[in-house]
């Protein structure tokens, strides 16, 4: 098994990216739109150069400003949204195609294509050509074909958009058990993704790599406003003041201190709050200790059984996800002041990283 490291930089798209994924790892690479997660496939795929920096999968170099691997020398396969798979041959033909492109012989590329097809549950359509499959058929064979060729890196970007709920499910079943033990980065924006398939996390935004780490440990503790927006958390910024965190001038928060990521005292620290940890009252309530924060409702979004309400809280956002029916007996709108409301202990204060 091989690792990657990637410090390389393209000048003309504002991209400098910098990650390592130890040999047999998946890493999950999240980010918004544009933020650089494709370019970062793309110069480990060898379909861009660096400007500067280089490429390197194990002790072989890939791509520097001097000399460029080839991409059919590099053994990285590529996956993409669309299956690619060649209309003009057979399921069985299509995944032979790999070993076969590798330099195996025609019968040992058939019993390896068949081995695969038979590991992605797609055995019974060796026989089909492209058009008979459904988009989640393409997607499994269009696995089996990568992996069939043996590549010491499998690159992933997003093959799941655009399959449906159910499908998309089986998908990543067949991932989470074939890039078991294979070094593998995977483009995704949904959350399910990085539990079921990934075991590091990647968080690419503006063209740099802003957060690195295991899996559950970012899930649970992003630091990131994007990964944690992406994880269903809100993070409110502030300064340690006594084991609070003070988000505001005077405006002070308190929770559970992470014991992995304390707050140092004095520095820089960040909340993390779960929009169905959030109440909403119109008057300031009492009772036992909990924090409450004067906020401004931003929008009101429906999203099925709650209602996520985006409140600005401090110059800041906080989500709350709330009933139907307390948006109707508390009359809320947007522009309306309200307290936000939550305990102690459903908030997790940790220090920033640097």
């Amino acid at each position: 098994m091989t690792g990657v490291v990637v410090e390389a930089a393209l000048a003309d798209r504002g991209v400098s990216l910098e990650v390592s994924v130890p040999a047999g790892a998946v890493a999950g690479i999240v980010g918004p739109n544009g933020a650089g997660k494709t370019t970062l496939l793309h110069l480990i795929a060898g379909l861009l150069r660096p400007t500067s920096g280089s490429v390197r999968v194990g002790d072989r170099l890939l791509s520097d400003v001097r000399r460029v691997v080839p991409t059919h020398r590099r053994r990285v396969a590529l996956l993409t949204q669309r299956s690619a798979l060649f209309p003009h041959l057979t399921v069985l033909e299509n995944v032979a195609f790999a070993p076969r492109s590798a330099g195996a012989s025609a019968t040992s590329a058939r019993d390896r294509a068949l081995a695969e097809l038979e590991a992605t549950g797609c055995a019974d359509l060796a026989s089909r050509r492209a058009h008979e499959l459904s988009g989640g058929q393409a997607q499994r064979v269009a696995i089996a074909r990568a992996l069939a060729g043996d590549p010491g890196v499998v690159l992933l970007d997003e093959p799941m958009a655009g399959l449906d709920v159910a499908v998309a499910a089986e998908v990543r079943h067949v991932l989470a058990e074939r890039l078991r033990g294979r070094t593998a980065l995977f483009v995704t924006h949904e959350v399910l993704d990085l539990w079921t398939v990934a075991d590091r996390v990647a968080v690419v935004d503006g063209g740099r790599v802003v957060e690195t780490g295991p899996v559950e440990d970012l899930l649970t503790r992003p630091t990131s406003p994007f990964l944690a927006h992406l994880s269903g958390l809100t993070l409110l910024s502030g300064v340690e003041r006594d084991g609070d965190l003070e988000i505001a001038p005077g405006v002070l928060l308190q929770g559970l201190s992470d014991p992995t990521q304390p707050l140092a005292p004095g520095g820089r620290g960040l909340a993390g709050i779960p929009p169905e940890a959030v109440a909403l009252h119109l008057e300031q309530p009492g009772g036992s200790p909990r924090n409450a924060l004067r906020a401004t409702i931003v929008s009101i979004e429906p999203r099925g059984p709650v209602v996520r309400v985006r409140l600005q809280v401090a110059s800041q956002q906080l989500a709350a996800d709330v009933t139907t029916q307390s948006v109707a007996r508390l009359g809320l709108a947007p522009g309306q002041d309200v307290w936000a409301v939550v305990k102690a202990v459903q908030v997790r204060l940790y220090g920033r990283l640097q």
